[in-house]
């Protein structure tokens, strides 16, 4: 066997969290891509609604905080890259959806 899929299995507490959010992240995928050609569910009003930006905003403010104290930590590159990473990721989609909430009203 190679030696990288030996050591995929010498953590299993690492691949079995990494296996369950691949799963996760699949059927998220699935779930979107089966939505019906209307698109008007509930939770989709509720967030692209008149306070639906409230949300987005109070959110995004979350965001600002978070990757405010990450910053402040003091942390090495190394440390700090997979939060960082994550947070950039989260604040794109908290940005589209307030301009989405925003501009969809």
């Amino acid at each position: 066997m190679d030696r990288a899929f030996e050591t995929a299995f010498a953590t299993p507490i690492a691949f079995l969290t990494t296996t369950a959010v691949a799963g996760v992240l699949i059927g998220i995928l699935l779930r979107a891509a089966l939505v019906p050609q209307t698109r008007f569910t509930g939770w989709v009003r509720g967030i692209t609604g008149r306070n639906g930006r409230y949300l987005f905003f109070i959110l995004l403010v979350a965001w600002v905080i978070g990757m405010s104290i990450l910053a402040g930590m003091g942390l090495s590159a190394n440390e700090v890259g997979g939060p960082a990473f994550v947070g950039l990721l989260v604040g794109f989609f908290l940005f589209m959806g307030f301009i989405w909430a925003v501009i969809g009203d």
